[in-house]
């Protein structure tokens, strides 16, 4: 039988946040999933939906592009905290016309599983689970990602997303790339949330690099992870010039750029994804288990 993969994120400690700016967030997350929703259209067999209790939901057609649809989201949100599951399984309950919530199937239980178990994981905010031996892998090198990413600063994180906008990582063309000027919306809309704004003024930062909408005319030049044939390590997260272009982008050096890349991690943390890409294909095409 067909496997699939649902995908369920929790917000973290959303309850500790001021009234007014839980309400902000909820509306910016929701706008935020509508346009990934958008981008990931080619790859979603039910949309993702922001159901009751802070939890965000939705199936898709393989783990690698639910967990392309998590860093997106991730980024999105920083530094709002999450843990998250991804469930490989069936999808054996079907409900005509009804949302992701309102279905059933081991995929369902699997991603249900995975998310319960991440507060028991040391320090694992990500996991997948397919009951296959080589969850084990996968999770590391998921959790190897999140970490980075989880220990950016504000401005590296917004470097970060700038990156992935220019040399976005994809497999199996599971992104529609024309939706991304959408992501101009989500900007503007996040910085003028009372959190954020917050949060950016507390650090000694006199401009950030999505203060402003970005001009998306230096297009869009994806990274396809399965391209990356090296034996030996995976470079494909790195491109070259990047630093030069972002730079350029930003007003500032390439020197500048290249020190915060550096200090936020952003080619490890891409490198990361990538590996845990590759192997999440390596297993499914070995082993026919998902």
């Amino acid at each position: 039988m067909k496997k699939y993969s649902a995908l369920i994120i929790d917000l973290k400690k959303s309850r500790s946040y001021e009234h007014f700016d839980r309400i902000n967030l909820q509306n910016y997350i929701k706008n935020a999933i509508l346009i990934l929703n958008k981008i990931f259209a080619n790859v979603l067999e039910l949309n993702v939906v922001f159901s009751a209790g802070d939890e965000v939901q939705g199936l898709f057609s393989s783990p690698q592009a639910a967990y392309l649809y998590l860093r997106l989201f991730n980024m999105l949100i920083f530094p709002v905290e999450i843990r998250a599951g991804i469930g490989v399984g069936e999808w054996s309950v079907r409900i005509d016309s009804g949302i992701s919530t309102e279905q059933d199937g081991s995929a369902y239980h699997n991603a249900r599983y995975a998310i319960n178990n991440v507060e028991d994981s040391l320090g694992y905010s990500i996991l997948l689970f397919s009951k296959g031996q080589n969850d084990i892998y996968i999770n590391s090198a998921i959790s190897t990602a999140a970490i980075l990413v989880k220990n950016q600063s504000q401005y590296q994180n917004e470097l970060f997303l700038l990156s992935e906008l220019m040399y976005p990582i994809d497999i199996n063309g599971a992104l529609k790339f024309n939706n991304f000027e959408e992501m101009n919306s989500l900007i503007a809309q996040k910085n003028q949330i009372g959190y954020y704004v917050r949060w950016k003024s507390s650090r000694n930062i006199q401009k950030y690099p999505l203060s402003v909408p970005m001009d998306f005319s230096f297009g869009c030049n994806p990274i396809n992870a399965l391209a990356d044939e090296e034996q030996f390590y995976v470079s494909s997260g790195k491109v070259k010039g990047l630093p030069a272009k972002l730079a350029k982008l930003l007003g500032t050096s390439r020197q500048n750029m290249d020190k915060s890349i550096r200090a936020g991690n952003i080619y490890q943390a891409r490198n990361s994804a990538i590996v845990a890409l590759k192997l999440m294909n390596q297993y499914i095409s070995e082993e026919r288990q998902w």
